[in-house]
């Protein structure tokens, strides 16, 4: 048995954007990991911080047990400092640490997906241990990693994949969050 076919958008997805990230920050200069990116507080290094701590939750890896510095200005709510520790943890792995971790991670994902035999409606554990569907966790995090391929893209001046799988579950991800957003912007009644 393999992938459900409603789950293989979203494993071609997160497939064609991490390969793009990896390509993009496999040639870099140790400096470069340093850029600014558009996430408030994160370089390039974060970035790619986060997606490898993503996909290791995904993959079922216990959290990183740290402490986090208390001056960090951009962590101010609980989901930030959820997200931030698997970045914090990395933060100052040099760049070959970086390029290693994350080609292992993503061979490790690419198994995981090879084998995966679940149904979409299976639940799993979410972020902040929230229990949602496969499907629903795949769609996300196809969603996140894309969008963060795009962070890196503006930092390193390197713009593209706007018509990717990435980018069509992006666009069907925000599109069915539109009506929601809306209606608590109006204030609408629940």
């Amino acid at each position: 048995m393999s992938l459900h076919p409603a789950l293989q958008p979203y494993a071609d997805a997160w497939t064609h954007s991490i390969e793009a990230i990896s390509e993009l920050v496999q040639p870099l200069v140790e400096g470069e990991w340093n850029r600014r990116t558009p996430c408030p507080g994160w370089s390039v290094r974060d970035v790619v911080s986060h997606v490898i701590g993503l996909d290791c939750e995904m993959l079922g890896d216990p959290r990183p047990i740290h402490s986090l510095p208390r001056d960090l200005y951009h962590v101010t709510t609980e989901h930030q400092r959820y997200m931030e520790m698997q970045v914090d943890v990395r933060r100052h792995h040099t760049a070959p640490e970086m390029t290693s971790e994350l080609e292992y991670t993503v061979i490790r994902r690419n198994r995981q997906l090879r084998n995966e035999t679940r149904q979409p409606d299976t639940v799993v554990r979410g972020h902040l241990g929230r229990e949602i569907t496969l499907e629903e966790s795949m769609r996300h995090h196809a969603f996140d990693v894309w969008v963060h391929e795009q962070d890196l893209r503006a930092a390193l001046g390197v713009p593209g994949n706007w018509d990717s799988p990435g980018a069509l579950v992006a666009r069907d991800y925000l599109l069915d969050a539109l009506p929601e957003v809306v209606a608590e912007r109006a204030g609408a009644p629940r």
